[in-house]
């Protein structure tokens, strides 16, 4: 209902969200291990802590999304607010379980359940607002301003994962005996300061989180209320007629807004999305985080064996890698002003393609040395920021006026997918490689890069192919309208729409009609 230039509160609390749920899990994951270490706990049930957070995404990002489309329709003015609220909260839970595992160490394997369960809820909750918040953008943003403000929030979150080991680093020294089975360590202490970012959270978006100053309206509308509600003249007989006519075109803005939630409520009358564009887009999202993931999950035990490093030198490479993915997420803000969302697609696949290239090793090409892996783990580490925010962007482009919530739940379950998987069978296929590839002999320590990274290579040459054949599907929803209807062909297809939806979208015409009449006048 505002001008999106003057009152934008509701992209400063989400970067601001984002960030320090992107602290929060950034503190936490060091931490996990010697946590469960401390109570007995096997790696097995290590692995499945780690895990089941990305399963919790699965499960949050499906449900929320749900939640989104039937609130968007239904109550567009509060029902955005109490699905943020209730995700968040499902964090402070997490947080809760995490910190109570502590102190149920004597009790059997109770502490290492409660991790678990820990994790999953704290997954829940993170795939939950990653939905809500990308399916208000989608819905609230001008068209023009997406992918933007898709990229702005891109940066905080790589920068609250940037930042969080270092305030992580703040808890080792703290040891503090709170009960006989309540301590606040190195260990605890993460999950104490989650729960208070949690609260904050919750507080912040109770008080400033107003869905229905976001929702994208006509710019007509913003005049007309400059014209009539707040340019007051005194009263004279010259003006009164011009009096009367602000009134009426008071009323109508008022009735403008309720025609507007009408509009949300029938949103899903309006042509369908091209399928083709979404199913792009969602192998071009799938592919970015499956080499991402593999590239998180396999470093760490592949340069230890293959080229000796250093838990140090392990540290410092993924430091650096924090950093190149903040400066690679700002640079997608820039280059946004400057290139369309389609060319910087292909440009981050064909990032992901060329670094996933530079990592198959022997024998598909020549032996990985520590040169090509870098450069290679670089390109992989800009693609992922790159393609992310741009695939998501597009995605929101593409469903244009469709209600977004499902689809954006599809979209972050089969994000999430990679990362789920990725522990397991990520080490698994370095092993493969050496059973397929037996020559030449010996494997090397660590497992052959050779199957791993060709099959990231397909996913990105294989999105770059259906992009290539099917360009049109992924043009924004109104060029795809307005080019189909200069070609006279109807390539956008009705859903059925019941009568009272028809008549809502029919009144709704009507009035904007009137809206404009009372502008020129």
């Amino acid at each position: 209902m505002v001008d999106h230039q003057e009152k934008e509160t509701w992209v400063f609390l989400f970067k601001i969200q984002v960030f320090f749920s992107c602290v929060a899990f950034s503190i936490i994951v060091p931490s996990i291990a010697p946590y469960l270490a401390r109570m007995g706990a096997s790696e097995y049930v290590l692995g499945v802590a780690v895990a089941v957070y990305s399963l919790g995404e699965m499960i949050g990002s499906a449900f929320f999304g749900q939640w989104m489309t039937v609130a968007i329709v239904k109550n567009p003015a509060s029902g955005p607010k109490n699905a943020l609220l209730l995700s968040i909260f499902l964090g402070f839970i997490g947080s809760t379980f995490y910190v109570l595992a502590d102190a149920q160490r004597g009790h059997n394997n109770l502490g290492p359940a409660l991790v678990i369960l820990a994790r999953l809820t704290s997954g829940i909750w993170t795939g939950g607002k990653m939905v809500i918040e990308q399916t208000y953008i989608g819905e609230a943003a001008a068209p023009e301003r997406n992918t933007k403000i898709t990229s702005e929030v891109g940066v905080y979150a790589v920068l609250g994962f940037v930042v969080g080991p270092s305030i992580g680093a703040v808890f080792s020294p703290i040891h503090i005996q709170l009960a006989p089975d309540w301590l606040l360590d190195q260990y605890t202490a993460p999950g104490y300061f989650m729960a208070f970012l949690c609260l904050l959270m919750i507080a912040a978006t109770w008080f400033i989180f107003d869905p229905m100053a976001g929702y994208y309206l006509d710019p007509k509308l913003k005049q007309l209320a400059s014209s009539s509600k707040y340019n007051k003249q005194p009263k004279t007989k010259s003006n009164e007629k011009d009096e009367e006519k602000g009134l009426h075109a008071s009323a109508n803005i008022s009735t403008a807004n309720t025609e507007q939630q009408q509009l949300l409520s029938s949103q899903q009358h309006f042509p369908q999305p091209d399928k083709n564009g979404l199913t792009i887009l969602l192998i071009a999202f799938f592919a970015h985080f499956y080499s991402f993931a593999i590239q998180e999950t396999i470093t760490t035990p592949f340069v230890a064996a293959r080229f000796q490093w250093s838990q140090r030198q392990i540290d410092y490479l993924f430091a650096g890698c924090g950093l190149l993915s903040l400066l690679a997420s700002f640079i997608v803000t820039q280059l946004a002003k400057c290139f369309s969302d389609h060319a910087l697609l292909i440009l981050s696949l064909l990032l992901g393609l060329l670094g996933s290239l530079l990592l198959i090793d022997e024998p598909l090409a020549p032996n990985l040395g520590e040169s090509r892996f870098f450069l290679g783990f670089a390109l992989i580490t800009i693609a992922f920021p790159f393609g992310r925010n741009i695939a998501l962007a597009m995605f929101s482009k593409v469903l244009g006026p469709t209600p977004q919530g499902a689809w954006f739940g599809l979209c972050f379950v089969i994000g999430a997918i990679p990362r789920c998987l990725g522990p397991s069978w990520s080490l698994y296929v370095l092993n493969l490689a050496c059973f397929i590839f037996p020559s030449p002999a010996p494997c090397p320590p660590g497992g052959r890069s050779c199957l791993e990274f060709a099959i990231s290579a397909f996913f990105f040459a294989s999105t770059l192919l259906l992009i290539r054949i099917f360009s049109r599907s992924i043009l924004p929803f109104d060029e795809r309208w307005a080019d189909s209807k200069r070609r006279g062909s109807p390539v956008l297809e009705l859903s059925p729409a019941s009568s009272a939806a028809r008549r809502a979208v029919k009144r709704a015409k009507q009035n904007f009609t009137q809206l404009n009449s009372a502008t020129q006048h």
